[in-house]
């Protein structure tokens, strides 16, 4: 049998390339110094999702390493943190932790006390339009106290994020789960995804930045590297924050943990 002319003979012609095939590829890095007690939930929680998980800690913060070897995660070990005479430079160390990931697919950068939903990677790869060429933010909500802490998981299987269908209702119980934490929108740069969950294709892929100081301006800074119109809110997914006591703005920006540990 003839082959048409506008067919190539040679098969590997037709294959997709590398990109195509990881074009479902998930890969996440967190930032952890002293909080191995949340990590440990919010790993067990978050790495079924993910093709690649990345935790950047201390050369001395052993607990966060050994919570990341329990659950399989790449352990990055760094004395970037005091980069440039900074208190909590945040953003050199997921600099240094980006460059571990493994594929050309999604990348995220979240925050080791926040925890994805119950079904975060099908909703985002089925029921999400996402384009390339845009970073993404989602709503969070508080999860304040040990007890509530606790009873997260098992309310992931009696009340789902996304249920009858087409509803999606992010607070599980509303007894449960305090109101959405703010939104960062200015009156001229407009809607800028925070540091606590930043979604990204591996095409766009940028630098972190780091501000001088603390780790206060560093998320801000990356998220303004994509234009307004880049800048987008996922609708079809919110993260909870996991808060043994009520947040305060900015508590935790020096690198040194306010919150009470819950083991």
């Amino acid at each position: 049998m003839s082959i048409p002319r506008n067919i190539s003979s040679d098969s590997s012609s037709l294959a997709p390339s590398v990109q195509d095939l990881e074009q479902l590829r998930l890969e996440a890095v967190t930032v952890s110094v002293g909080f191995d007690d949340l990590l440990d939930i919010t790993l067990t929680t978050n790495h079924p999702h993910l093709d690649t998980m990345v935790v950047v800690t201390s050369h001395e913060d052993r607990k966060t390493q050994q919570v990341a070897a329990k659950h399989g995660a790449i352990c990055v070990t760094t004395d970037l943190f005091s980069k440039n005479g900074r208190k909590f430079n945040k953003g050199a160390a997921i600099n240094a932790g980006m460059s571990h990931f493994q594929y050309h697919g999604w990348r995220l950068h979240l925050d080791s006390d926040i925890t994805l939903p119950d079904n975060f990677r099908r909703i985002l790869f089925n029921h999400t339009h996402l384009e390339r060429s845009c970073l993404y933010g989602a709503d969070r909500f508080d999860v304040i106290g040990k007890g509530q802490i606790e009873q997260l998981p098992e309310l992931f299987g009696r009340f789902p994020q996304h249920r009858l269908r087409c509803l999606m209702d992010p607070t599980h119980d509303r007894n449960l789960v305090a109101p959405a934490g703010a939104r960062l929108i200015g009156n001229l740069d407009g809607y800028t995804p925070l540091g606590y969950f930043q979604l990204w294709h591996s095409s766009c892929q940028k630098s972190y930045p780091y501000s001088l100081g603390d780790a206060a301006h560093d998320d801000v800074m990356f998220a303004r590297l994509w234009p307004v119109s880049a800048r987008r809110l996922l609708p079809s997914v919110a993260v909870y924050h996991l808060c043994p006591s009520t947040p305060q703005w900015g508590e935790n920006w020096d690198g040194n943990r306010k919150q009470e540990r819950i083991d």
